[in-house]
């Protein structure tokens, strides 16, 4: 009984996470284009046959079958033939190609500002703020032997500036498979530590670095709060964009890739933990499944900024193109690229979801 209420409950939950984060996503599409007063055909969320739909005040509002995306259909946008119910409403090309921009980037920025703002909530209400000071070192550590010290401050790992111990962790767990470069505040005074070694570990094949030494805990104020929630957003991003060139590199793989199953899975393993373990409280697992929605809204922002048609980010390449040779480009070159590209993301798409369900057994 136990498992199948963990499983019900994983499907609903991470059907909830993506429903929020695709309506999200396309709220701020729509709120921009409507401020910008563009006329609006249809407000969806999921794709394929709509399940069910009605009128609102000036568009259609519908649900579709496949819990897998979402939009907003804008008269003009793709083609020149308008309805007859549409008629009387403002064709999206006919708005300067800045409104165009803004409404393309409004959706990406909005699930980045939702990430920020949840962020801003665990922090918030989380027991500690955590320092990038050193306080001890692991019994298995190795980076005390190449002159880090007990109260070293870490302000810059591999030349990337740290402002939180999100950005410390990542770049050590990322960069330290190899000796790399520490800078400490120590003393007062700026101390740069050349080939760094830290402790590396190999799981399903990939090498990452380890963190050797516990930090200090810092007292909660209102300033360090939002330090703290601004720049963990900020690293949030960073990580999407870096693991995203990692991967592109082959340094991850296919395997590193997960669709909606393979994260559902992961959510799956959050909620198992929580009834699983008896130190593990309702809050904890609530924090956990936040954490997650936070790195999934911020990685959908900035993944849609891609410069690939479909997606946000191709349209903003078209809009800029426009921009500088002061007039669009075709509509049917526009509906060509995007029809090769969607043929392309489906089957990307379909090959990460039969991954997804065979890492599921």
């Amino acid at each position: 009984m136990t498992g199948l209420f963990s499983s019900i409950t994983t499907i609903l939950i991470t059907i909830f996470i993506f429903g929020l984060l695709i309506f999200i996503h396309e709220l701020g599409h729509y709120i921009v284009a409507r401020r910008c007063g563009v006329g609006i055909i249809e407000f969806a969320i999921g794709m394929g046959p709509k399940v069910f739909s009605w009128e609102g005040k000036v568009n259609t509002f519908s649900v579709r079958l496949l819990p897998i995306g979402g939009f907003v259909s804008m008269v003009g946008e793709y083609s020149d033939v308008i309805e007859e119910k549409d008629r009387g409403k403002t064709p999206l090309d006919q708005k300067p190609v800045l409104n165009r921009i803004l409404i393309v980037l409004a959706g990406p920025v909005m699930n980045i500002l939702l990430g920020f703002i949840v962020m801003t909530i665990l922090v918030s209400t989380g027991e500690n703020i955590y320092s990038t000071k050193v306080a001890e070192f692991r019994q298995e550590a190795t980076s005390d032997e190449y002159g880090l010290q007990i109260d070293d401050e870490i302000i810059r790992v591999n030349g990337k500036r740290i402002h939180v111990f999100t950005d410390m962790s990542y770049k050590i767990v990322s960069d330290g498979i190899e000796p790399i470069d520490i800078t400490v505040l120590r003393n007062g005074s700026e101390v740069v530590l050349r080939d760094v070694q830290f402790p590396v570990v190999n799981a399903d094949g990939i090498s990452t670095g380890t963190i050797d030494f516990y930090i200090y805990a810092e007292e909660k104020t209102v300033g360090n709060v939002l330090h703290e929630s601004f720049y963990q957003s900020v690293s949030t991003v960073y990580m999407t964009v870096d693991s995203l060139i990692d991967t592109i590199k082959g340094r991850y793989g296919i395997d590193a890739i997960s669709g909606p199953v393979g994260i559902g899975g992961q959510i799956g393993e959050v909620i198992d933990e929580g009834i699983q373990e008896e130190d593990i409280t309702f809050w904890d697992t609530a924090r956990n499944l936040l954490m997650m929605l936070v790195f999934i809204t911020i990685s959908l922002g900035v993944l849609n900024l891609l410069p690939i048609p479909v997606l946000d980010g191709g349209m903003l390449v078209i809009y800029i193109i426009e921009a500088i040779r002061r007039k669009p480009l075709n509509k049917n070159l526009q509906q060509t690229i995007t029809a090769v590209f969607m043929v392309l993301l489906i089957m990307m798409t379909v090959i990460v979801f039969l991954k997804d369900i065979v890492n599921l057994f």
